[in-house]
């Protein structure tokens, strides 16, 4: 996960160094509750001086980073996820030509950092400084040239969080959107399985199955995928009722003596496990998983066409 640090919400410094803590803080830790578990890099636009950003009269973000007084653990979040600043480390070719094309505007001012997020399709980070960065959208003029030289302009939405409370909104619409460009494309699925599936876990044989299905399976794959990932995510939020996993199905004690062998697959540690109940993806294909309750998450072990059983030997 990449997430931009917007440049805008540094220009009001705190009136002391007890709230300018407070607020590189509250930044922290709103990165590490949308981050969660996932790899984050924080990168500023430009040659925006990240560490020289001034949060109060005296005393900078790289001062907060050495402050004894704040927690140690954020300094040391902050210090690992800015140790790619500039975002031309990060972001892709295309991309960065779209963003030298384009100009963004928020409240006449340049917002070359929520522009940028937009562009990525992730979201900025902004210090408390003002009301106005602690809202989640925030409405951008972006104004662009085509390859024909001709100038469009239109107001797009850039997604914003100043405070950890944000974060499960933010997830939501950063995985709303990975999931509408996944739909898009669907052959991309092996490489952003992780990214739009958050609450399932991927054996290690899954990307060589996705490889031999065709663009529309894979279609229905992706469909399947996101009402299990909403199981598991609705399981995780309520830890007293167990998953509701809908169309779902364990294969019979006969099936299993004679070709339990054929669901035997690598998990995500690359040992390999036994995967029997499954879902249906139309009538010709099946995902077979583990449910594991310790940690609450659906292990899927094979994506692919449906198995032999006892009663359809193939």
């Amino acid at each position: 996960m990449t997430l931009v640090f917007n440049e805008l919400s540094a220009g009001d410094p705190a009136p002391n160094i007890y709230d300018a803590r407070e607020r590189a803080a509250n930044m922290v830790q709103a990165i590490a509750e949308l981050a969660g578990k996932r790899a984050v890099s924080l990168v500023a636009i430009g040659s925006f001086d990240l560490y020289g950003v001034r949060l109060a009269d005296g005393y900078t973000l790289h001062q907060w980073l050495t402050d004894q007084a704040v927690d140690r653990d954020l300094r040391a979040l902050l210090w690992a996820i800015s140790a790619k600043v500039s975002f031309d480390q990060d972001v892709p070719g295309a991309i960065k030509d779209r963003f030298c094309l384009s100009e963004f505007r928020y409240d006449d001012q340049d917002a070359a950092g929520l522009g940028l997020a937009y562009l990525l399709g992730t979201a900025t980070v902004s210090l408390r400084s003002r009301e106005r960065w602690a809202i989640v959208h925030l409405r951008l003029r972006h104004t662009w040239i085509e390859l024909d030289e001709r100038v469009h302009s239109q107001e797009v939405v850039a997604l914003n969080i100043a405070d950890r409370s944000q974060a499960e909104q933010v997830n939501d619409e950063l995985l709303k959107f990975a999931r509408n460009e996944l739909t898009g494309n669907p052959t991309g699925l092996a490489d952003r399985k992780q990214e739009c599936f958050p609450h399932l876990a991927f054996g290690a044989d899954v990307d060589d199955q996705l490889s031999i299905l065709s663009g529309d399976v894979i279609e229905q794959v992706v469909g399947k995928l996101i009402v299990l990932d909403g199981a598991v995510r609705d399981w995780r939020r309520d830890a007293t009722r167990n998953p509701v996993l809908p169309n779902v199905h364990t294969e019979g004690k006969s099936t299993m003596d004679r070709y339990g062998n054929l669901r035997v697959f690598r998990g995500p540690n690359g040992v390999r496990k036994e995967y029997r109940p499954h879902a249906m993806v139309g009538f010709s294909y099946r995902i077979h998983f583990v449910v594991d309750e310790r940690n609450r998450v659906l292990e899927i072990g094979y994506i692919g066409k449906h198995l032999p059983t006892a009663t359809v030997p193939h």
